[in-house]
């Protein structure tokens, strides 16, 4: 494996002085390479410094990362909300609870307050389309675009939706183009998220949201586990985002009224990936060592400290 890598500056402030946190490598599929982050001295960012150059990039996103199969989890379980819904709406009694449970995880990103206006919705880093899917029986005009040529394959297979392979610093579209446009878990992928939201900030309409998701680096987790926290996933996360640095980068780009908020996601993030599941003892120690995460699931949505971030950001007219 012939790897490259760069150093590069802040993308919130430009400034090139780090302060480096700790040294890493791949922990999920074992590459070579040592990777660290680092905190800029003048706003606070963490990035991923050194980092491959784009070229080196590519060999850490093997075949095997992401599921793209048509039989994939995600496809089953949006299926069954798909009829779930369709069941609501033939049944007056139960239809409420069944229209709650098929909604739900839809609505996690795209809550009810942004629905006023139906429009043109944008996923960035759509996958296999599954919320794109959700958003059209929902009402919206739902358009995806993914880098994946294979993921945008199985999504206009799957749900026969209009999906582009495209990457996301340069969107195809026109300016004032779409009403709602989300990026779950991809921002912390992009070299430049700046630059990637100047953009969905030029395709948004005036009073156009933008709703994003990415993995919380200040979370509990990340402080109780520190350099081997398993959301670092080094190198293919080259931003970590905290809600304070999170903030500042919707404020530069243009965006209004942010909104953040944390979210619990998986118990103490660690525990439950990497131990093994093989015998019931390991599983009742990931069980164990995942409880106290749960238990205090109302402090760290209180104080922002859940694993996840989700974000809405309003382009004013």
């Amino acid at each position: 494996m012939d790897l490259q890598v760069e150093w590069v500056s802040c993308d919130l402030c430009g400034a090139e002085t780090w302060e480096v946190l700790f040294i890493g490598s791949d922990r999920r599929y074992k590459l070579p390479g040592e990777f660290g982050v680092t905190r800029c001295r003048c706003c606070g960012h963490l990035q991923t410094n050194p980092r491959p150059t784009s070229k080196s990039m590519q060999a850490f996103y093997p075949k095997t990362y992401g599921s793209h199969s048509p039989n994939s989890s995600p496809i089953r379980r949006t299926k069954r909300d798909l009829h779930l819904m369709k069941l609501g709406r033939k049944s007056p009694l139960a239809g409420k609870a069944l229209s709650t449970v098929a909604t739900w995880r839809f609505r996690r990103i795209v809550p009810k307050w942004l629905e006023n206006e139906k429009g043109l919705f944008l996923e960035i880093g759509c996958g296999t389309g599954w919320l794109c899917a959700l958003a059209q029986e929902m009402g919206w005009q739902a358009v995806g675009l993914d880098i994946s040529l294979n993921a945008c394959l199985v999504a206009r297979q799957t749900w026969d939706i209009p999906v582009l392979c495209s990457d996301s610093l340069s969107l195809p579209f026109k300016s004032n183009t779409f009403r709602l446009v989300v990026l779950r878990h991809v921002l912390e992928h992009l070299p430049s998220p700046r630059q990637a939201l100047s953009e969905v900030y030029r395709v948004l309409k005036e009073g156009g949201w933008v709703a994003l998701e990415v993995p919380n680096a200040g979370s509990l987790g990340r402080w109780v586990y520190g350099p081997l926290w398993d959301n670092w996933d080094l190198p293919r996360h080259l931003h970590h985002f905290t809600p304070t640095t999170l903030r500042r980068l919707m404020e530069q780009v243009g965006f209004q009224e942010s909104r953040i908020q944390s979210a619990h996601y998986e118990p103490f993030t660690l525990t439950t990936r990497w131990l093994p599941r093989k015998n019931l003892f390991t599983r009742f120690i990931r069980l164990l060592l995942g409880l106290p995460s749960w238990l205090f699931l109302p402090f760290l949505v209180a104080n922002q400290q859940g694993e996840i971030l989700r974000a809405w950001g309003l382009k004013e007219g």
